[in-house]
């Protein structure tokens, strides 16, 4: 008696109900259980890199950090250029902080996910912008907002960057200190060895009195929503 095989359309139907099931345990938290259903699938067929990449960043959500890295890394071993997994491990390394690594695996990523993933590209653009803004790459970081944008409109993160370090005209509020002074015209800023990120930047670089600046660190932009002299109730009370 011929013995009964599953066919391809089977397989992918269970396949793609364990992902959409594990999926929602993520969501709502149930993380050991998700890992079950991703062992279960895994365990059908063992170098299935999209399951083994899904199960990989539960670690990376748990805080688990050297597992999803190790495991993340397996799935590079089978295919050096699967961009969830490339994507996933840039998230891994800027829990670990480094934004060197993590810029690389975005961009490294992005060149190998298809134009049809449109869910997975703008959310990659949107975290390398913020990676890119932490490292002072503010150009870099604002296109990577706007090439977001284009994948997805509705991107409400891209849009608040876009919106807090732009003006009405598109132009780089970044760069504006808390005193008015433009930070990009500033010769600290323009030269090539040791530059000022500005002082709304990092304080790497920075000299000691613009780290120190008692207008930097007024307790008034640490505690409301001004950003300038200018819209502090202090300043306006003076004048």
């Amino acid at each position: 008696m011929p013995r009964h095989k599953s066919s391809k359309t089977e397989f992918e139907q269970l396949r793609s109900a364990g992902i959409a099931a594990a999926s929602k345990l993520v969501i709502e938290h149930e993380y050991e259980m998700a890992k079950d259903v991703f062992t279960k699938l895994l365990n059908l067929r063992p170098d299935d890199v999209e399951v083994m990449t899904l199960h990989a960043n539960i670690y990376s959500l748990e805080g688990k950090l050297l597992e999803a890295e190790n495991r993340l890394n397996q799935v590079l071993i089978l295919n050096p250029d699967y961009p969830l997994a490339l994507y996933f491990l840039g998230v891994v390394y800027h829990e670990k902080g480094d934004d060197e690594r993590v810029i690389h695996m975005y961009k490294t990523a992005l060149k190998h996910f298809s134009e049809d993933k449109k869910e997975d590209i703008p959310d990659v653009y949107q975290n390398m912008g913020c990676s890119l803004w932490e490292v002072g790459a503010r150009e870099e970081a604002l296109d990577a907002w706007h090439t977001c944008l284009k994948y997805n409109p509705e991107q409400k993160y891209a849009q608040e960057n876009i919106k807090n370090f732009t003006n009405e005209y598109g132009m780089d509020t970044s760069f504006i200190a808390p005193c008015g002074m433009n930070c990009s015209i500033c010769m600290a800023y323009l030269r090539d060895k040791n530059k000022c990120s500005g002082c709304r930047g990092a304080d790497v670089n920075k000299a000691v009195t613009r780290a120190k600046c008692k207008i930097k660190n007024c307790i008034i932009f640490q505690t409301s929503e001004a950003k300038y002299c200018l819209n502090a109730s202090s300043f306006l009370a003076i004048i």
